[in-house]
């Protein structure tokens, strides 16, 4: 190996060293979501635009804090219960959970969402 390779190799391990996670926690990095395939990538971007501003929708432990995290969700409801419940919210909401309204192929796509979140 030459004398510049050794340089740029040292050099892009030091740099390696510096990198935060996206939370800004030094040696932590964010958790990953599983690779989500057509359906639970939609339930995933509902998730996102309609229940982020109160619910953690995603595996690390920061975002809004008035709702139960999704990872919550996950673990205490099987899919056909999280369905049945995802049904009650959209009709009538929930505590102070206003009623959310979304279609029967969004609330699949949802549960499909959901239940990847399982045992996290």
């Amino acid at each position: 190996m030459t004398r510049f390779a050794l340089m740029l190799c040292a050099a892009t391990v030091g740099l390696c060293a510096c990198v935060t996670s996206p939370a800004g926690r030094e040696g932590s990095p964010a958790p990953q979501l599983p690779k989500l395939d057509a359906a639970q990538q939609r339930g995933h971007d509902f998730a996102v635009r309609r229940c982020s501003g109160c619910h953690t929708v995603g595996l690390d432990d920061g975002g809004a804090g008035e709702g139960a995290a999704f990872t919550k969700l996950a673990r205490r409801y099987n899919p056909i219960s999280l369905e049945r419940r995802f049904a009650q919210v959209s009709a009538h909401g929930f505590d102070r959970m206003p009623p959310v309204e979304f279609s029967r192929a969004e609330l699949e796509d949802l549960v499909a969402y959901v239940d990847t979140l399982q045992g996290n």
